[in-house]
Formats: C-alpha cells, sequence, structure tokens
C-alpha cells in the first residue's frame, strides 16, 4: 500500500510539473515569440494524436 501511495506522489508532482512547464512555455511562445495564443492551441491540439500514436507504437514494440 505504502509503494502504491508513493507511485501516486511521484505521478501527481510529474503532472503538476508538467503543467508548470507547459504554462510557461506557451507564456514565453507567445509573449516573446510574437505568435497568438491560438495558433499555438491549434498546435496543441493537433500534435496530441501524434504523441498518442508515438506512445502506442513504441509500447507495442516494447511488449513483444
Amino acid at each position: 500500500m505504502d509503494s502504491l501511495n508513493l507511485r501516486f506522489r511521484y505521478v501527481l508532482a510529474f503532472l503538476i510539473g508538467a503543467a508548470i512547464t507547459a504554462a510557461a512555455l506557451r507564456h514565453a511562445v507567445h509573449m516573446y515569440g510574437g505568435i497568438p495564443r491560438e495558433e499555438i492551441r491549434v498546435g496543441a491540439l493537433m500534435a496530441i494524436p501524434a504523441v498518442a500514436l508515438v506512445i502506442i507504437f513504441f509500447r507495442g514494440k516494447r511488449q513483444r
């Protein structure tokens, strides 16, 4: 049970860190790169299926 709690804490900390990093990168790209927020949003939404496919591809290779 303790290992489950520890794993949950690691996952939660990773997700919080990822969200903060994504917010900082989005802010920097918007403010200093001059890219509108809408274009950043569209690019991020288009990247989700590509990342999902890569994860599925590599996970399938590893299980064989």
